[in-house]
């Protein structure tokens, strides 16, 4: 299994490779001049040239690759065109917020889903596994944003309630305005989530269920509790980590639109105010980062197979 890591792992300095060459390309394709920008409307075409020089723009675009991927080498990550502030320590203040977030909404799609699909598949064609499957269908199809508007403005409007906006709190220092700050952006990505775990959840249930080995314990007159869980449970592990995979790198992508409407200095609003932006050095990074984390969950998804299911081996 170990050589298996390390082949995948031998892979990703070429994926990182070019996905910094993709991402620093269509940054200076795409419309809109940074130095244009910082300059301000109306500003004369000499101070542009100005800012331009400054931020090293006027060079070639390969000798501009190769001396930002030098500095990305020695641990460099540059500066901010607008604060001119290190870039990692902007990532690091902001990344607790982004992972609080992320994590709250991966436990909260896990528990839900998975309940909601072990409770639909076991009370098949019941008027439980249609509500659930209506919800799923629901979780699916709303949009995040609409959901986290309604979850903040409803409360507001039937019980008075306004959930704090923007800031950052750590837990450890106030506990609950930390989860009234957190909770509600949590529970709307975690939604979209379940509902996907939900449907995966409640198709290889009802698949296990009707197999061989589950007919034969239930024919031992095994618990019903038993039978679920210790038999036919285990054996959708395997696809259900696939779906939990997939569901936490799309809550990386929830999370721009989550701390955009909450207004939490996180990961996800520092990535949108930058492309607005132009600034190029914090867009670079910020998709070095989510390339990796993206290319770490799906190898600790794929070694999790071989303990999950011991058929499974890795040469």
């Amino acid at each position: 299994m170990w050589r298996y890591a390390l082949r995948r792992l031998l892979f990703l300095p070429i994926i990182m490779v070019l996905v910094s060459v993709i991402t620093f390309v269509l940054l200076r394709v795409l419309p809109g001049d940074p130095a244009v920008i910082m300059a301000g409307q109306g500003a004369n075409p000499e101070a542009v040239e100005a800012i331009r020089a400054e931020l090293g723009l006027e060079a070639p675009l390969h000798e501009q690759y190769f001396a930002w991927m030098g500095d990305v080498l020695r641990g460099d990550f540059g500066r901010t065109y607008w604060s001119d502030k290190p870039i990692l320590d902007e990532v690091l203040r902001r990344f607790p917020a982004s992972a609080e977030i992320a994590l709250l909404s991966l436990t909260i799609s896990v528990v839900v889903g998975v309940t909601l699909g072990i409770i639909s598949a076991v009370m098949r064609n019941s008027s439980v596994d249609y509500g659930v499957r209506l919800f799923a269908v629901a979780g699916q199809s709303v949009p995040d944003f609409f959901l986290l508007i309604l979850l903040l403005v409803v409360p507001s409007i039937l019980w008075n309630y306004a959930a704090p906006v923007g800031g950052h709190v750590s837990i450890f220092e106030d506990p609950w305005r930390n989860l009234r700050l957190y909770v509600p952006p949590a529970l709307v990505l975690g939604v979209g989530g379940a509902a996907g775990i939900m449907r995966l959840q409640r198709t290889t249930m009802l698949e296990v269920l009707r197999s061989d080995y589950v007919r034969t314990a239930q024919a031992k007159g095994l618990r019903a509790r038993t039978v679920v869980f210790s038999h036919a449970f285990r054996n959708t592990l395997p696809p259900l980590v696939t779906t939990v995979g997939a569901a936490f790198t799309l809550i990386f992508g929830g999370l721009v639109i989550a701390e955009r409407v909450m207004s939490i200095d996180g990961l996800g609003m520092f990535f949108l105010q930058s492309v607005l932006a132009r600034d190029f050095p914090v867009v670079q990074f910020l998709v070095l980062y989510t390339a990796v984390v993206v290319i770490t969950i799906n190898l600790v998804v794929d070694l999790s197979y071989a303990f999950i299911d011991p058929r499974v081996r890795y040469r």
